[in-house]
């Protein structure tokens, strides 16, 4: 019943409107209307659109380390294993010490012989020409000593006295300008008398701060030339008194200690080195990361590097690119990075970190790209798409790129449905061109309905069907309105059923 309703009433309104001269969309005529194109219609998108250059790379690791141990033993214990993640400083595995230890304990013992070597020695050389003469040899040490300080004291004072008078002479030089400044405007009669004078007192006394500040400075050179003169005469002093003992018992005596001075020292380093063995059992992680591998076992000689750490907090690409695009980005610029693996945030935003200066010998540049992975979602190895953005246009009005038409490059245009029934074309300029999507620079408004299907099959003015608006389908009409309620159909239905 339902449908044989809708086709009286359908059939009432075309004759009425063919009556009337109309046809079945508004105006249209009915010949008009079968000869509608289908189309799709869209208005432009305001977006940012950007004329990029594509090159693919592979993610790698900002850094990776092989961390060995420096010493040769059993492994005793390994800590992480493969995935784990470590932080910089942290213990790795271990080697079994006992052997070093040994060996430091008997460096030790060797480095005690030596200190009382030194120390025998040392009392020799105190003896060597008696008791008073040592007294007079450490007051002539302790009077050049204190000489020094004196000397060292003194050049302090020159500098303190240098850096006095260039503060002076900077005051100086800015009361003599304000007074010469303020002198002008008193000789023109633009101010008092007493004002001056206070800037004139002001000069006076930086004239006399200035001339004690160079006093002081003349006199602490003085005193340098002083110590100078009482530290030569305290090594003279010195030097008579060395002279004056006997030559032969003291040079056995230094002699001696000089021997036993480098046997500790080497006692010294040899305990050292044995401490810093027992130090190398303990291998620890010399950044933070993640263990990519761990070839150590608990129990087997330590071969090799024991593990393999990898920093992925920031990953690394590198592409090579054509001498225009090294050319035109910079340190520091941000590109765009696509994934392709990953299907959810594949896109991330790398910095240009490198930008050789000179070509490769394909006449490539190796542009490398810095990735922040803080979520860890990058891995490397992973293949990635670099987009390096040659210009950028905000706010511009984008079509689809098809529904932009030209004749061969001179002339671009599109179609603009009007009246909801009728194309109409438009020529426009054109911007960046994407290959899916084109900027139009002029010639289309934000309101505009752009035929973007179904445009290559028409001319201007000719008569449209629109099937989609901005992707959602339009529902033809296919029931006209009842006009009285003679049209509407009875509530028992038998009517229908005559």
């Amino acid at each position: 019943m339902k449908k044989y309703l809708r086709f009286t009433a359908a059939a009432l309104c075309i004759a009425m409107l063919s009556g009337c001269g109309g046809g079945p969309k508004g105006d249209m005529p009915e010949e008009q209307a079968a000869k509608a194109t289908s189309v799709e219609v869209a208005n432009p998108t305001i977006n940012t659109v950007k004329d990029e250059y594509m090159y693919s790379g592979t993610i790698e690791a900002a850094e990776t380390v092989d961390v060995t141990a420096k010493v040769q033993g059993t492994v005793a214990a390994a800590y992480f294993n493969v995935g784990d993640t470590v932080t910089k400083g942290a213990v790795l595995y271990k080697i079994d010490d006992k052997d070093y230890q040994t060996a430091l304990k008997s460096a030790q013992a060797s480095l005690n012989s030596a200190n009382a070597g030194v120390q025998s020695a040392r009392t020799n050389v105190a003896t060597a020409n008696g008791a008073a003469m040592k007294s007079q040899l450490e007051s002539a040490k302790s009077a050049i000593t204190n000489a020094q300080t004196a000397l060292e004291n003194a050049k302090k004072s020159v500098e303190d006295a240098k850096i006095a008078v260039t503060n002076a002479q900077t005051n100086y030089d800015k009361a003599k300008n304000d007074y010469d400044i303020n002198k002008q405007l008193f000789d023109v009669g633009g101010l008092p008398e007493d004002t001056l004078n206070t800037y004139k007192i002001a000069l006076d006394t930086a004239a006399n701060t200035l001339t004690t500040a160079n006093n002081a400075k003349d006199k602490a050179e003085l005193g340098v030339k002083s110590a100078e003169d009482s530290l030569s005469q305290a090594n003279t002093s010195y030097n008579i008194l060395a002279n004056e003992t006997t030559a032969e018992n003291t040079k056995k005596a230094n002699d001696a200690l000089n021997t036993a001075l480098a046997a500790q020292k080497s006692a010294t380093v040899a305990v050292e080195n044995a401490q810093q063995q027992i130090d190398y059992c303990t291998v620890t992680s010399p950044i933070s990361g993640t263990v990519l591998k761990k070839n150590v076992t608990a129990g087997a000689m330590a071969a090799g590097a024991g593990y393999q750490i990898v920093d992925l907090s920031s990953l690394k690409v590198q592409v090579n690119v054509s001498e225009q695009i090294a050319t035109s980005v910079n340190v520091g610029d941000a590109v765009t990075i696509n994934i392709p693996s990953l299907k959810e945030g594949g896109e991330f935003t790398g910095s240009i970190t490198e930008i050789p200066p000179g070509a490769n010998a394909d006449g490539t540049y190796t542009v490398k790209i810095n990735i922040p992975n803080s979520t860890g979602t990058l891995k490397a190895g992973m293949f990635a798409e670099v987009h390096f953005a040659k210009s950028t246009s905000n706010d511009a009005y984008v079509l689809p790129r098809d529904a932009v038409l030209d004749n061969n490059g001179e002339e671009y245009y599109v179609f603009i449905a009007e009246n909801g029934n009728t194309a109409v074309r438009r020529t426009v300029t054109v911007g960046i061109d994407t290959g899916d999507t084109i900027e139009v620079t002029s010639g289309v408004e934000a309101t505009d309905k752009v035929v973007v299907k179904g445009q290559t099959y028409l001319a201007d003015g000719d008569a449209i069907n629109i099937v989609a608006d901005n992707g959602v389908e339009t529902e033809p009409v296919t029931e006209a309105p009842a006009e009285n309620e003679s049209d509407k159909a009875p509530a028992d239905g038998k009517e229908a059923e005559k």
